[in-house]
Formats: structure tokens, sequence, C-alpha cells
């Protein structure tokens, strides 16, 4: 049961936040899909961002799954684990793209992993629906 008492304060506090950020993605889910991401309010593509993010950031290499994945397994503390989460939900991180939280240990990972995105550009999350065919969507058909 996770409780404060259980879990102490930060851990149960973040643990709240973070469940609240995924519950408002899995709610605007049915509008990205129907109106685009453009359409959503600049509060609600930030609860975007931030859900993705932190969806990425919870993939961590285990070592069980080394022989599948080719990555080495790697251990995060607890402490390392909450001060992830915690800095994607103070967007600390809004400048890297989500790929840079993909499969990393520690958040400081995703610095020496990749660059920032210039401030200039927009943040938007990547896409993941990519229809099937090449690597842009198209199909053989497109290209004939």
């Amino acid at each position: 049961m996770a409780t404060p008492g259980i879990l102490g304060e930060r851990h149960y506090g973040l643990a709240q936040e973070i469940r609240r950020t995924l519950t408002q993605y899995a709610e605007l889910k049915d509008i990205i899909a129907m109106l685009g991401l453009e359409q959503l309010s600049p509060e609600d593509r930030n609860v975007v961002v931030r859900a993705r993010r932190l969806e990425r950031f919870l993939t961590q290499p285990f070592f069980t799954t080394e022989q599948f994945t080719g990555l080495k397994g790697k251990l995060v503390s607890l402490k390392d684990a909450l001060d992830g989460c915690e800095r994607i939900l103070r967007d600390d991180f809004k400048d890297y793209p989500e790929s840079a939280l993909y499969m990393i240990g520690t958040i400081d990972e995703a610095k020496v992993k990749t660059k920032p995105i210039a401030p200039a550009a927009p943040a938007k999350p990547e896409s993941t629906s990519v229809r099937p065919g090449f690597k842009d969507g198209s199909r053989a058909a497109d290209h004939a």
C-alpha cells in the first residue's frame, strides 16, 4: 500500500504528481488523435511533454534484458530515480529531446547522451505513431 508513512513524504508526493500527469496525458490522447496536438492549450501541451518524458525516463536498461536490447543493465538508486522524475516535472529537461531520456540510468545521462534542443524551437513531443512503410510514414505506393 502506497502511503506517506510507508514510502516517505517525498516519494509519495512525487508518485502522486507522476500519476496525475500520466492520467491527464491518457485523457488527452483521444483529443490529440482526433484534433492534433496543436489544438491543445499550452498548459495541456506541457502536460503531454512532461508525461512523454516521464514515460521515456521510466524505461531503464535492466540486467535481465541485456541479451535482448544489447544495452548493459544499470542499477539506479531510488534517490536517483526520484531526483530524475522531480527534475522532469520541474521542466529541467524540456530542452532535451524525449529520446535522450530513453533507456538511461540516472537523469544526468541524458545530458551526456544528447545536446539540448535550441531554445527557439517549440517544445513538441516526438511522434511515435508512423504509418507502416518508410521511416517518414509514407508507403511504397507513395514513392512510385
